[in-house]
């Protein structure tokens, strides 16, 4: 079969097509021919080594959208001939991928592939965010850095959903739109507006119940002056340095509790319950993926450059 394999670490460049065994699955494991698969930003953080990989050539991505060809001994719940979604995934740029039927979910008729495979990870990150590690409740607040991006977006729909007061962040007006079209209650324009001094007011002073932060090093201190008493920081994602320093004393003074979510080491009841709520909601159409731009499968050197160009919003997909 064919699948988009890398034998090094390195630039965009180092990724290429080429012909690989088809894998045998497991017991547990249901064969997908896959139709989508979309690239999350740390797909470029294995390919350029800052996470390492088991061996080489390696098929990256983790997401994908496709057609149940084959089912494992021990399957139940999955059969041949389903339109299904997946994330964690391992080796998703490929023809064929063998993943595990609890991380398996189904896909409506009335919603492209390409939206599968674009739902996947930010859905999922965003789900157990807010509720796995953030315990959101109706009727609390939550701020969300990034809503025009992937996992902000979606947490944005999700939030608003369960009944939350939801203030999103961005940096333009264009994706000012995007988040107020997700469903935020309140944008605050960071680069124009005191974002602290806002997301007070915006609370009437108490400060916001739950924070996902995108970027961790850059907002910390910002973010323990925000937190409201007891509140809770989810910390998605730090780019800029991932060893960022605690200002200890506010997290003290503030009763706060600074989390992380990995969607890799997650564990695997949290994530199948996140899943068939999501696609729970997606098959109600009470959901709406963000697809930035769709490449053919034949480009993910590409699509790995506009990754991390970051000026395309939404999910970057590769499509059969």
């Amino acid at each position: 079969m064919k699948a988009v394999v890398y034998e090094q670490y390195g630039e965009p460049s180092v990724l290429k097509v080429a012909e690989v065994a088809k894998p045998v699955i497991q017991a547990n494991e249901v064969l997908i021919a896959v139709k989508a698969s979309g690239v999350n930003p740390v797909d470029t953080y294995f390919r350029k080594g800052i996470r390492t990989v088991d061996s080489f050539p390696h098929i990256p991505h983790f997401d994908l959208a496709g057609e149940v060809v084959e089912i494992g001994s021990s399957v139940t719940g999955v059969a041949v001939g389903d339109r299904v979604w997946a994330t964690g995934a391992k080796g998703a740029s490929a023809e064929f991928a063998a993943v595990s039927h609890e991380l398996v979910f189904p896909l409506p008729e009335t919603i492209p592939f390409t939206d599968g495979a674009a739902l996947a990870m930010p859905f999922m990150t965003a789900h157990l965010s807010l509720y796995y590690r953030g315990a959101l409740q109706a009727n609390q607040s939550v701020l969300i850095f990034g809503a025009a991006g992937a996992v902000g977006h979606a947490a944005v729909q999700l939030a608003k959903q369960t009944g939350a007061h939801v203030i999103a962040t961005a940096g333009d007006d264009e994706k000012a739109k995007l988040a107020k079209e997700a469903g935020a209650d309140d944008v605050i324009m960071y680069k124009q507006e005191d974002l602290v001094e806002r997301a007070k007011e915006l609370t009437a002073q108490k400060g916001v119940d739950l924070i996902l932060d995108m970027s961790l090093s850059e907002n910390i201190e910002k973010d323990l002056e925000m937190i409201a008493i007891g509140g809770r920081i989810v910390t998605v994602g730090s780019p800029v340095n991932n060893t960022p320093t605690l200002p200890w004393r506010l997290l003290n003074a503030k009763n706060a509790s600074l989390q992380g979510i990995l969607l890799l080491t997650a564990p695997t009841e949290e994530m199948k319950q996140a899943g068939q709520e999501i696609a729970e909601k997606f098959a109600a159409g009470s959901l709406q993926a963000h697809v930035g731009k769709v490449l053919p499968f034949s480009e993910p050197a590409t699509a790995h450059e506009l990754v991390e160009q970051k000026q395309i919003n939404g999910r970057i997909i590769l499509s059969h």
